[in-house]
């Protein structure tokens, strides 16, 4: 499936880059068309290469952040000289103004450039939010869970972003670390998921990580090798698993609702009625059976860049935040970004969750 999306999206910049330049051909030719043409065509070579195989094998990590940089540019490019172009056609066609290709130009690079400098900073934060919920029951000792999601290992979150988030997570107390899906994905180098395995082994809290998986690692074809290493670096794995932590609390985690999955009520039946129950299920939707305290839940990054926030929202009503009703869920923003590395209107957080009792 994400083949096709990948293909389409090819397809569609390809179509795309040759309207560009044949509506400039129409307006310049000679040296500043080729250059124009040249630029274009390597934009073109680079987002390609962005969203091949060759770079998901990449390893070196600043050659890595340069091609993420350049895409993030081409991409909004295309983008911004697509509407500049709609815009200076319908005014053409009014008669209402004929903007020349230089206004066009000079507006698309003076955005572009705003754009990716706004969406890189507002990127590069990692914020703690925190949230508190009550449980169904009472509890003698209130409970601390941080939840981490969606970090794409390799083009989400490099080293140094796990660096600052383990020191974060450091220094907090916990009974559990819970991890909601798309750890890694299809573009995450074997090198940097070894990274996260020896910062989450040489943690405080190494034996209290509990992950389920999200859809992107269904994209991997390392999936079983990268889960062999997560497990060897002591994290419980739930794909349809419940953890019953030191006599405590449960931890159901889901497969990806793209696997086929077992029913949560399966789940519910073999848990004792005076212990809180938390579900890791990434994609945030609401299940049938509503005797559970709380679920965490990532996928949809907030929509990462305004406007997709608002389609975003229409996908999934619960995008971002805190719910009550028919039971407490928290939709994290995620702790890393997909695809471009910028965000806008959005924030990257690690999520604390006090579990109070009645």
């Amino acid at each position: 499936m994400m083949g096709v999306f990948l293909a389409g999206m090819g397809l569609l910049v390809c179509l795309v880059s040759y309207l560009q330049l044949r509506w400039i051909h129409q307006q310049i030719q000679g040296f500043f068309y080729r250059c124009l043409q040249v630029l274009l065509v390597s934009g073109d070579g680079i987002l390609f290469y962005r969203f091949s195989n060759q770079f998901y094998r990449l390893q070196q990590e600043s050659l890595r952040a340069w091609i993420l940089l350049i895409s993030t540019i081409v991409l909004v490019w295309f983008i911004l000289f697509a509407l500049m172009q709609g815009i200076a056609f319908l005014l053409e066609k009014r008669r209402a103004y004929k903007l020349s290709l230089r206004y066009i130009l000079g507006g698309c690079i003076l955005f572009t450039a705003l754009f990716v400098y706004i969406g890189y900073r507002q990127a590069a934060p990692l914020v703690l939010r925190s949230y508190s919920v009550t449980a169904k029951m009472n509890i003698v000792k209130d409970l601390q869970f941080y939840l981490l999601s969606d970090l794409h290992l390799g083009s989400g979150v490099d080293k140094q972003r796990m660096d600052q988030m383990f020191a974060m997570l450091e220094k907090q107390p916990m009974d559990a670390l819970l991890v909601a899906g798309d750890l890694f994905d299809e573009a995450t180098p074997i090198t940097d998921l070894q990274y996260f395995c020896m910062k989450c082994r040489n943690a405080s809290f190494h034996d209290k990580i509990y992950y389920s998986p999200g859809n992107h690692e269904l994209l991997s074809k390392n999936r079983k090798a990268y889960e062999t290493l997560l497990k060897q670096s002591g994290i419980h794995i739930l794909k349809d698993e419940t953890a019953f932590v030191d006599h405590r609390f449960y931890v159901i985690g889901r497969k990806d609702k793209k696997e086929r999955r077992m029913e949560l009520a399966t789940f519910i039946k073999s848990c004792q009625a005076d212990k809180p129950i938390i579900v890791i299920d990434h994609r945030p939707c609401f299940d049938d059976v509503h005797a559970i305290d709380l679920q965490v839940s990532g996928h949809t990054h907030q929509g990462q860049i305004f406007p997709n926030t608002l389609f975003t929202k229409l996908a999934y009503p619960y995008d971002y935040g805190t719910y009550q009703k028919p039971y407490p869920m928290i939709v994290s923003s995620g702790a890393g970004t997909w695809g471009l590395p910028i965000r806008i209107g959005t924030t990257s957080e690690i999520v604390k969750i006090t579990l109070k009792g009645q």
